[in-house]
This record gives structure tokens, C-alpha cells and sequence, in this order.
């Protein structure tokens, strides 16, 4: 009884042996679009949190970001966010959110800088095209088999849409552009 049992065992493990052998992962190739859009999601996820903190005293206090990054088949990167207002505050607050609002969410995810001055909301130049490209070059860009000219290339085919979803339906926007533009342009529904 014992020995059938072993034999058994040893032949269901022999069995999974042989199935493990013919799974060979060396032979599936990940792409660089692929891999781009994991390494923008991954940025995303791990900075997200830099647009909660503060959130409410210098700045909107959202409540919710999501994300989502594709590539097109002319390889144009798209990265939508979705920043929800926080309800409770902006239901009974009155503030209609702004363009500057909308360039906060991508500058604090991002740079992790506002780019606006504190007091008189001004674009102060933290945030600019150079910093930009700075930071995607040596965060999400520096992939070793990525040439300089195709990441400029990259870079300029990167758009980001960024949709502020108030309480109210109505006070809602949306702005875009170049990831790397110094200041986002308002989206016409």
C-alpha cells in the first residue's frame, strides 16, 4: 500500500517536472510600448500621493485619482487622469476648480512642485518644459536600449488629459496637452 502510494507520487511529480520544462518564458519578448506603459503606470501609482498631501490647506483636496496610460498605433502616449474633487468639501464650498487647478495635479504627480506661487496663484517657472523632460528622462525614459532622439521623440508624442470632477456636474473641466508643456490648455467638451 505504501509503495503504490510513493509510486504514485513520484509519478504525478515527474508529470509537473515535464510540464514545468515546456513553459520558456526566454522566448516571449516584452515590448518597449509595453514597457513604457508599465513604467508610466508604476510612476503614477508610486507619486499620486504626492497630490493628497496638503491637500485642502495649499491646494484642492481631492479625494480620488485614477489613471490610465495607452499607446496608439502611431505610438502616441495618452495618459488620462480623473482627479475627484473631495464631495464633502466642495458640495457646500463654493470654488469652481481652474486651469491652474488643473496644472497643479500634473506638476504635484509629476515634479512634486505646485508651480504657481503661494499667495498670488501666479505661474512662477518651477515647472517648465526642461523639468519635465528632466524628470521622465531619468524616471520613466531611462531605458538603456532608447536611443536620445527617439526619447525626445517620445516625450514630444506624450499627451496627458486631465479631467478635475467636481461634486457639481457643471463646475467640472478637463485640460491637456504635451505631458511636457509648461502650462496645460483647457479641454472644450
Amino acid at each position: 500500500m505504501k509503495i503504490s502510494k510513493i509510486l504514485i507520487i513520484l509519478y504525478l511529480l515527474s508529470f509537473n517536472i515535464l510540464n514545468s520544462n515546456e513553459i520558456n518564458l526566454s522566448k516571449n519578448y516584452l515590448t518597449i510600448k509595453d514597457f513604457l506603459i508599465l513604467k508610466f503606470e508604476l510612476f503614477l501609482g508610486n507619486n499620486i500621493n504626492n497630490l493628497f498631501i496638503g491637500g485642502g490647506l495649499t491646494n484642492v483636496a481631492y479625494q480620488n485619482i485614477n489613471y490610465t496610460v495607452k499607446i496608439d498605433k502611431k505610438d502616441n502616449i495618452e495618459i488620462i487622469l480623473d482627479a475627484v474633487m473631495n464631495k464633502q468639501r466642495y458640495k457646500a464650498k463654493k470654488y469652481s476648480p481652474k486651469i491652474t487647478d488643473c496644472n497643479q495635479v500634473r506638476n504635484k504627480i509629476f515634479l512634486n512642485k505646485y508651480g504657481y506661487s503661494f499667495l498670488t496663484r501666479k505661474y512662477n517657472n518651477l515647472v517648465n518644459e526642461d523639468s519635465l523632460a528632466e524628470k521622465l528622462n531619468n524616471t520613466i525614459l531611462n531605458i538603456s536600449s532608447i536611443e536620445d532622439n527617439l526619447k525626445d521623440q517620445i516625450l514630444e508624442k506624450t499627451r496627458i488629459k486631465i479631467n478635475i470632477i467636481h461634486p457639481k456636474i457643471v463646475n467640472n473641466l478637463s485640460c491637456g496637452g504635451r505631458l511636457i508643456d509648461n502650462e496645460l490648455k483647457l479641454v472644450l467638451k
